[in-house]
């Protein structure tokens, strides 16, 4: 499933990975797990999160000034308490005004019977995975994240847990362990990335049958020249620092070109943020002026 977000912006994509295939892995990739899931499935939800966080080293100590990308640089954004308030900020403007809803793919039924299996990629904060968990204390949620500061939270649920994990190294689960993949506004990878690694290592890890939901912003569209300007100069900041808009059609193409899933199973939502007034659009702003430390 792809939600796209776009600015006048919003743009999300679902991807259901094929029944009748078996998983596909990257031969690029610097993981092949052939582990058996079939005892994991069979915990409880608690047993899950306690088995693991055994399988991981307690996240190092924090340098609340210095927050890392997947490639060890730092990020510009000032301090980690401002970078939390900026990713609150956006949870708060995508899911609950902008769609008004955690996610678009077709799980309320494996919610409400429980037991499904969920990873948030790059959680950030990890505000997204804390709502669903919340809501949905019978399935156990899992959030994945390379930067510890972003993933340095209190979390008192039972059924949620944070992994402190670089994604570049492969995702550290078995074949076919998760129902829903989750992940957006991922900016600090590019698009060969995102083809010959991620996305593989996404459905690698995906129950047959199960989904995956993908968002990010298309570029900014029906712009006077002034925004045109302000927007300019916001992307080529964005650049400088390492961080790469990518269109969501790219997420699309990557996974029907390379048969990692059947096209016929790829979905697409769109919402359109509009930026010339209102109480929305000032959540737009105030985004933007996170993003670039204003």
């Amino acid at each position: 499933m792809f939600r796209d977000t776009q600015w006048i912006s919003d743009s999300k994509v679902k991807n259901k990975k094929n029944k009748a295939k078996r998983r596909h892995t990257d031969p690029s990739s610097d993981t092949s797990s052939t582990t058996s899931s079939d005892k994991a499935s069979q915990l409880s939800n608690s047993d899950e999160i306690l088995t693991i966080n055994s399988f991981y080293d307690p996240l190092p100590p924090s340098d609340p000034k210095v927050l890392r990308n997947i490639e060890g640089g730092e990020y510009f954004l000032p301090s980690a308490d401002k970078n939390i308030e900026r990713l609150q900020m956006q949870h708060y403007l995508f899911s609950k005004c902008v769609w008004r809803s955690n996610y678009s793919s077709p799980l309320e039924e494996n919610f409400e019977l429980g037991g499904a299996k969920v990873l948030d990629v790059q959680c950030g904060s990890g505000i997204w995975m804390s709502d669903l968990a919340t809501e949905y204390s019978n399935s156990t949620f899992v959030g994945i994240d390379d930067d510890a500061e972003r993933a340095r939270i209190e979390m008192e649920l039972p059924n949620a847990a944070f992994l402190h994990h670089n994604l570049m190294e492969g995702l550290p689960f078995p074949d076919d362990t998760f129902d829903f993949v989750h992940q957006r506004f991922f900016t600090s990878v590019n698009e060969a990335d995102w083809e010959n690694y991620i996305l593989p290592e996404i459905v690698r890890i995906l129950k047959p049958g199960g989904w995956v939901e993908l968002m990010e912003m298309q570029p900014l569209s029906n712009a006077g020249h002034t925004t045109k300007k302000i927007f300019k100069a916001y992307d080529e900041f964005n650049l400088k620092i390492g961080i790469h808009q990518l269109n969501p059609c790219v997420f699309q193409k990557a996974l029907t070109s390379n048969k990692m899933i059947d096209s016929s199973t790829v979905h697409s939502d769109h919402r359109i943020t509009p930026l010339f007034g209102g109480r929305l659009s000032q959540l737009v702003i105030n985004s933007i002026q996170y993003d670039i430390g204003v």
